[in-house]
């Protein structure tokens, strides 16, 4: 159902896309997609989920293969992170405009802000400190770093700036927010 509400949002936009419309384009009973998503919320949720994973692999990917600082670790969570943004953008937007109009969606959009937070804090785990795992500071900054990077991603959809200003700040801002709780400079060459 998933595939065929993104042809839905591709096609039609956003706005088109209700559990009714999606039942009969995936060719199921609406009370499947009602049993499978219960809301619209659900279902724009779901699709940013999908999207969150894939772009997180990809990340993950990136991370194990690259030298542990924190400048590169920025920039490939940056990059991952806009690339995301752009692919769920449609969603995105309609989901935000749902936060408004309902309050469960508040709660929504809430527990996706926290998932993103626990994905920053274990992105950057390996190039920072060691740290209670609930530093209240450095989940702090992530927080704001979350909100950070999706107020970017909102000036990247809304094509007010581009996916290379939206990359390179967020890069930025991760380097310079979380360089106080940088963990001791490793080398990868052994004493001689």
């Amino acid at each position: 159902m998933l595939t065929a509400a993104n042809r839905i949002i591709a096609a039609e936009g956003a706005d088109n896309l209700t559990l009714a419309v999606l039942a009969e384009r995936a060719g199921v009973s609406k009370p499947v997609a009602y049993d499978h998503f219960e809301t619209r919320t659900g279902l724009l949720l779901a699709l940013l989920a999908a999207s969150d994973s894939h772009y997180e692999g990809v990340a993950r990917e990136k991370l194990a293969a690259a030298e542990k600082n924190l400048e590169q670790y920025s920039i490939i969570v940056a990059e991952a992170y806009v690339a995301c943004a752009i692919s769920a953008g449609p969603a995105a937007a309609a989901l935000a405009a749902a936060v408004e109009a309902s309050g469960d969606a508040h709660d929504a959009w809430r527990a996706s802000r926290d998932r993103h937070v626990a994905q920053f804090e274990e992105a950057f785990r390996p190039v920072l400190q060691p740290a209670p795992p609930k530093d209240p500071a450095l989940h702090l900054v992530f927080v704001g770093l979350v909100a950070a990077a999706n107020a970017l991603c909102n000036e990247l959809t809304s094509r007010r700036i581009s996916q290379t200003d939206a990359e390179t700040t967020l890069a930025h801002l991760f380097t310079s927010s979380l360089a106080r709780f940088q963990g001791p400079v490793t080398s990868n060459l052994e004493d001689a």
